[in-house]
């Protein structure tokens, strides 16, 4: 039996709205096909296996300055997660947070860093991606576009329209969502620094030494981040709130 275009998009449609859920700290509608509890122990195996495989550094300054910003920020998260935050021996200059506050730094972006807040700046985005449930969120919208572009292949059986609707998702939809969960852990992120009492303006100065490390050469629409000047701009225009909360946390 093949179906319309129509009736495809109904298909869809009902999927995405039966799983809508909401961005705590932003309020903005959500597709969310993935348990929480789901998505905290895959987080958790994931995480185990990572320290596993990897160097990791204790004791040392750096470490305590991994702990000591990690733990100001989780404390201002409002979320009653198992957090924990290791420094991982690597010349990535990266971090990431996984579902249930486990958080990895890469020594290679301290030098980016340079002190507590640049620290902040990054332990804020990539916690924020975490309280926003980003993660399973992506997997949702990758079930739900395999789930249409099933759909698809048997309705039409045409390999190329196949084809163009995997590009096209892709381009069209995957890669700029990417680029606005970015901008909303940014956002996110920016708060969580303010309120745990380091100066979102920093944030500024932070991207801008980011900007100078290197990067992807794709054109903007292929990218899943933000170009560095777009990602600048947003957060300069979100620094008035943020800026709120840092003075009442009892920044100066």
């Amino acid at each position: 039996m093949k179906l319309s275009f129509r009736e495809i998009l109904i298909v869809l449609l009902t999927a995405a709205l039966a799983a809508c859920a909401t961005v705590g700290p932003t309020g903005r509608h959500q597709l969310m096909m993935v348990s929480e509890s789901d998505e905290i122990n895959m987080g958790a195996q994931q995480y185990n296996q990572i320290k596993a495989q990897s160097q990791i550094i204790k004791g040392t300054a750096a470490d305590q300055q991994v702990q000591r910003v990690g733990k100001k920020i989780a404390a201002v998260a409002g979320k009653n997660y198992a957090w924990e935050f290791i420094l991982i021996n690597s010349p990535q200059v990266n971090a990431f947070c996984l579902p249930g506050g486990k958080v990895a730094v890469y020594s290679g972006i301290l030098p980016v860093t340079k002190d507590d807040t640049g620290l902040a700046v990054v332990l804020g985005h990539e916690i924020a991606h975490a309280l926003a449930r980003h993660g399973a969120e992506r997997m949702s919208q990758q079930s739900l576009l395999g789930l249409g572009g099933q759909i698809l292949g048997a309705a039409t059986n045409s390999a190329a329209l196949s084809q163009a609707y995997g590009v096209g998702t892709t381009v069209g939809l995957a890669l700029p969502f990417s680029r606005k969960q970015e901008s909303e852990a940014d956002d996110i992120g920016l708060i969580l620094m303010a309120k745990a009492g380091y100066n979102p303006s920093k944030a500024v100065d932070f991207w801008q030494r980011m900007s100078k490390t290197g990067g992807s050469s794709q054109p903007a629409f292929l990218s899943t981040h933000p170009q560095d000047a777009n990602r600048i701009q947003n957060i300069q225009s979100h620094l008035p709130e943020a800026m709120q909360y840092y003075y009442a946390s009892g920044g100066k």
